[in-house]
């Protein structure tokens, strides 16, 4: 059917004449009714008709992702163009999911509102008079799956489950330009992408929309055990009633929310505060506080990190850390000063495969004056240590029975209490942001083994950072402690220097984030 330019028209200027006629599921009464907007979806749709860049933080089940497709479809109705619209998920059910809900609007329009549709998937809707077009992906937390298309908006959902955040959205800015990027999602990890964009909102273009729970009218919940005080409302119940001025019905559904589903998911799930959506699991084996405290330098992407330049003068400790290479775990590299026990190189790529990583330790090898390196034998690290040795390189770690690496319970557990303990104890200079973000999310298992739990998370960088340490613990380097101490000072002065001169920020920030 062909529509009138002056509905058209009309409904170009005015989104919330077009919500009108759109239709949702009442979940609690079973039936399609009319979409009339809370007050979330009121002011995020206020933000997304002014703003280009836009990143929501929010609690769930308020209406944003409800909100955000009918937004995007209202877009796609109105645009005179071939434009395209994209969703992009995390996985195919949720890709899915997102997508049937365009379908759901449009199918449940007054027919005289509907138009000629020239095709109608699971993944597109097009419409047959423009070409405007509605199209979802799943990138299967990957980056590549976008990077042939043109998109005049997106849609990112679940962004915080992605494994290459920034190449993701990499892609998508290149193939959006100047159109608008929405993305919405659960927090997962302290220190990713995600959070990165979330804590320089407003000085790197994108505007944050942050919604906690106690704003949302449904989550209050009756009780008689709420009708005059609350006895048994623990000092930080107390508290946290005084400071966001919450009653008592919400404060029992606050409750309740958590003995169901645990505090720290309750926390990523209906955050109270931006903060606390990123607040780690309390059995953290790094201590949050020393982590932060620690300088920490944004090495930028890529697989390879610099931390400083090799120098002539100095012998290194290198540790590697050997994955398939089918994009899951990552092979990691990690050099570090005998000396000074300051980290220097990291290597992180989780395709590549392990004969071509080979390649790269051998490299890595002779750039760093011929390390002592600790190759983790266990998988396919075999591979590497074979190749090694047939190229005969002299340094390879051996314990006393002639036998390389291979980490277990009791190792594992020695050379990350060496790490910890040289981080207490301020023996490393500066750390990576790539090494940072994966301490903040290591967990103690019931069997006393540090283990990065998370989901989307590992500790490949920190297995490597851990084994060339344990190989300076074993094999120190000829030196004094006050010569240690001199060339970590030195070490800092000169990447601050080297950083001033190339005009760009100093790369850490001490406690309190990162820039």
């Amino acid at each position: 059917m062909k529509i009138n330019k002056q509905i058209l028209q009309h409904f170009k200027t005015d989104p919330r004449a077009f919500f009108k006629f759109l239709q949702v599921m009442d979940k609690e009464k079973g039936r399609m009714v009319p979409f009339v907007m809370n007050d979330e979806q009121e002011e995020l749709l206020d933000v997304l008709l002014k703003e280009k860049r836009v990143i929501v933080l929010k609690a769930r089940q308020i209406g944003c992702s409800t909100l955000l497709r009918a937004y995007f479809l209202w877009r796609q109705y109105v645009s005179a163009e071939p434009t395209t619209h994209a969703i992009i998920s995390y996985t195919r059910d949720s890709a899915d999911h997102l997508h049937s809900m365009d379908k759901q609007f449009y199918v449940k329009l007054p027919k005289a509102l509907q138009r000629k549709l020239a095709k109608s998937s699971n993944r597109t809707l097009e419409f047959a008079d423009t070409n405007a077009t509605l199209r979802s992906f799943t990138a299967g937390g990957k980056a590549g799956a976008t990077r042939s298309f043109t998109f005049h908006s997106c849609h990112i959902s679940e962004f915080a489950f992605f494994d290459d955040q920034e190449d993701l959205l990499s892609n998508v800015v290149a193939s959006v330009g100047e159109g608008q990027i929405v993305i919405e999602t659960t927090p997962n990890i302290p220190g990713d992408k995600y959070h990165d964009l979330i804590i320089n909102a407003g000085r790197n273009g994108w505007h944050l929309c942050f919604f906690p729970w106690y704003k949302h009218k449904k989550y209050a919940k009756k009780s008689r055990f709420y009708l005059d005080s609350v006895p048994d409302m623990s000092p930080d119940e107390e508290a946290l009633k005084a400071m966001f001025g919450l009653s008592k019905a919400q404060m029992y559904w606050r409750r309740t929310q958590m003995n169901t589903i645990g505090m720290e998911k309750f926390r990523r799930e209906f955050p109270t505060t931006v903060d606390e959506a990123f607040l780690s699991a309390s059995n953290l084996f790094f201590p949050t506080d020393v982590v932060d405290k620690t300088e920490r330098l944004d090495t930028g992407r890529g697989p390879e990190h610099y931390i400083g330049e090799p120098r002539g003068d100095d012998q290194y400790a290198m540790g590697v850390d050997v994955a398939s290479g089918t994009g899951n775990d990552h092979s990691t590299i990690t050099v570090v000063s005998r000396t000074t026990n300051q980290i220097v190189y990291h290597y992180r790529n989780n395709t590549i495969l392990p004969h071509k990583f080979a390649d790269v330790v051998f490299e890595k090898y002779y750039e760093f004056n011929e390390p002592i390196t600790c190759v983790e034998q266990n998988g396919v690290g075999e591979v590497i240590i074979s190749r090694l040795v047939e190229w005969r390189l002299k340094h390879l770690y051996k314990d006393a029975k002639g036998k390389h690496w291979r980490t277990n319970k009791h190792n594992k557990i020695a050379i990350y209490d060496n790490l910890r303990d040289l981080l207490c104890n301020e023996e490393i200079g500066i750390i990576s942001k790539l090494l940072w973000s994966e301490m903040r999310t290591v967990e103690i298992s019931d069997a006393g083994v540090p283990n990065a739990v998370q989901k989307g998370t590992t500790d490949d960088v920190i297995i490597s950072t851990a084994l060339a340490l344990w190989m300076c613990k074993i094999k120190p380097a000829p030196s004094f402690f006050q010569v240690r101490r001199d060339m970590i000072q030195e070490f800092k002065k000169s990447v601050r220097a080297s950083r001033i001169r190339s005009g760009g920020p100093i790369p850490w920030t001490p406690a309190g984030g990162f820039k």
